[in-house]
């Protein structure tokens, strides 16, 4: 029998709601394997997904031959951030794959970054999203063990600017709970629990994203400021954490965040507070999502550029917003 994952940082009660999914920042409480964490290491999310099949790749990125493990079973992803580390990911994993062959774990594949196929590789990995893993295109390391019960862990370790981060991903293949329905097109042979493939899953762009991309402006409509106030929200805001993933692996993306409002006021003191509310914005993305200042620029302009009527309050309320603006191309 495995055992549970000690964990050495504090216990905590957070639940965060992501896309539909509950994340639970507690210690990993099913069998998995035994791995001793960095003491300052904190599980910041989780997510559990029972009877099921996990590709993982296996080999660098090579189109529609990329090779990829297809573990078959309970998997759980999990997350952990490490605060002010030096360490580099190479250092932070060094000791976990140490732990896994000591455990009788082989070593399926291993590679780093561009090795690995940087972009391409890394959207190949279903991982936890920001701002709980950061995965650097430029800096980040990969590997993938199995031992003789089948079991498999897929371990990311990379760096943002003052944290380091560790994604695990764990497949216990004997505690399956229910039959798995494989897919005929996944080609998978009858009774067996992995094999390598080369379906590759796909890991499209946000809608948003593809937005701003294609059209070089998209309206952050969700965002929310305190009333006659610059303050935004507590979020989370799903713009923002698709606008910090999209700029984190996309070092040359130059992005501007352009404030608007409505024409309550005198342009002075309008242009003034939307600059202030895109600034909010731009904070917002640097301290909370480690996204690179120099990638971000805030800018106001008041009620020059209304995208509705200003007569009424709907429309009034239309006007009030942030955009973001393609500077440079992707």
């Amino acid at each position: 029998m495995l055992k549970k994952l000690p964990f050495i940082a504090q216990e905590s009660s957070l639940k965060v709601l992501l896309i539909g999914i509950s994340f639970v920042a507690s210690p990993i409480h099913a069998a998995t394997v035994d791995l001793v964490m960095p003491s300052n290491a904190i599980l910041t999310a989780e997510r559990e997904e029972v009877a099921t099949v996990q590709p993982l790749p296996a080999g660098v990125f090579d189109n529609k031959d990329t090779i990829f493990l297809n573990a078959e079973g309970q998997v759980r992803h999990s997350a952990y951030r490490i605060a002010s580390t030096s360490l580099t990911p190479f250092q932070m994993l060094e000791p976990l794959k140490k732990q896994l062959i000591d455990q009788g774990y082989t070593s399926v594949f291993a590679c780093a970054d561009s090795v690995c196929g940087g972009y391409d590789f890394r959207y190949l990995l279903d991982i936890l999203p920001v701002p709980h893993m950061r995965v650097d295109l430029g800096n980040f390391q990969y590997f993938l063990a199995e031992n003789f019960s089948g079991d498999i862990v897929a371990i990311v370790a990379s760096r943002a600017r003052t944290a380091g981060f560790l994604h695990i991903t764990q497949v216990d293949a004997q505690s399956t709970e229910q039959p798995v329905e494989i897919p005929p097109s996944a080609g998978l042979p009858d009774n067996k629990d992995t094999i390598l493939s080369t379906q590759v899953p796909s890991r499209p762009l946000g809608g948003l994203v593809n937005k701003l991309i294609t059209q070089g402006v998209v309206p952050l409509d969700d965002l929310a400021f305190e009333t006659g106030s610059s303050t935004l929200g507590s979020g989370p805001f799903a713009s923002l954490e698709d606008i910090a993933d999209y700029l984190i692996r996309t070092s040359e993306a130059k992005l501007i965040l352009v404030g608007h409002t409505d024409n309550e006021g005198s342009l002075e003191g309008n242009i003034n507070l939307s600059r202030q509310r895109a600034a909010s914005v731009r904070e917002r993305l640097v301290s909370r999502y480690d996204v690179p200042s120099a990638q971000i620029s805030a800018q106001g302009i008041g009620f020059l550029a209304p995208r509705a009527t200003n007569v009424t309050e709907v429309g009034r309320e239309k006007n009030r917003r942030v955009e973001a603006v393609l500077a440079s191309p992707r």
